[in-house]
């Protein structure tokens, strides 16, 4: 539809299609960077889990390819960052990247007590982006984690995020993604605080928790950065997230729009990935 014109602007360009808008000078590629994308382990805090153990989590980042996973989904154009927040928003920290090494991976495994692996029941990727989740299920095989993928609609899956662990029973991971805006609390009131709206108790670490809410209480903008520093920090440096990259939302723009550069369509890039307002957007005469 948007190669003969019946489309003006197509979101969510899928890897193997990148290369087919690149390739079509009647197009124009709108590689937007936005959202991040992580690994978290509901229940984690159980000391029957699994992913209880920090040397397994670490293990999980340093089986992640994430450069490969940039190229695949993004077309390279995404940003493999370290932290699960944007840096682009308040008190958003940035992180030097995780490294990649699968034999210091399988040596945590092996310390940990899983030398032939374990079992995932479920990796559940953010709908629609079912292929990314794919890539991460295929690369966890090479330290003997194995697990199925498991699809869902996107509302289904927001309520069973805001139902906490009832709905993730067993030994489960999920790839989330977002992009909030604002600040860096925003981030982690509604994805890792204990009782956040998408978080409830499948997250729940008291310490940074009683840190936010330091947080929260001051008015004195150094501590409040230094204590968002502070929490960030813990969770990179304990695993508790695991963060993948930041796509890029790529976009594609017809024909008919007079456009001189993607971003003449696109101009709230650093805040969205989706075109506005449309009253500005120009069409060829």
């Amino acid at each position: 539809m948007l190669e003969r014109g019946e489309a003006d602007i197509m979101y969510f360009v899928p890897g193997e299609l990148i290369d087919r808008v690149k390739n079509n000078p009647k197009l124009m590629l709108a590689p937007v960077v936005s959202g991040s994308w992580w690994l978290e382990f509901p229940g984690f805090q159980d000391p029957k889990s699994p992913f209880h153990d920090k040397r397994v989590r670490e293990a999980v980042s340093l089986a992640i390819d994430r450069e490969a996973i940039n190229d695949a989904e993004s077309g390279g154009m995404g940003r493999v960052s370290g932290n699960w927040i944007n840096d682009d928003v308040q008190y958003g920290m940035a992180w030097p990247k995780f490294p990649r090494d699968v034999a210091k991976a399988k040596a945590l495994m092996n310390e940990a007590g899983y030398s032939n692996g374990f079992n995932v029941d479920w990796l559940t990727p953010a709908p629609n982006y079912y292929s990314r989740g794919e890539r991460v299920v295929s690369q966890l095989q090479s330290i003997g984690i194995r697990s199925k993928l498991q699809v869902m609609e996107r509302a289904v899956f927001l309520k069973r995020q805001q139902g906490g662990l009832k709905e993730w029973p067993g030994v489960q991971i999920i790839m989330n993604g977002a992009r909030i805006g604002a600040s860096w609390a925003n981030w982690y009131e509604s994805n890792f605080k204990c009782g956040g709206q998408l978080a409830a108790d499948r997250v729940c670490v008291s310490d940074l928790d009683t840190k936010f809410d330091r947080y929260l209480a001051s008015d004195q903008p150094a501590e409040r950065k230094a204590l968002a520093e502070q929490i960030q920090r813990e969770i990179l440096e304990n695993y508790y997230f695991v963060p993948v990259f930041r796509h890029a939302f790529v976009n594609a723009i017809g024909p008919r729009i007079a456009a001189q550069k993607w971003q003449d369509v696109f101009p709230t890039a650093i805040t969205t990935g989706y075109a506005y307002p449309w009253e500005d957007i120009q069409l060829k005469n």
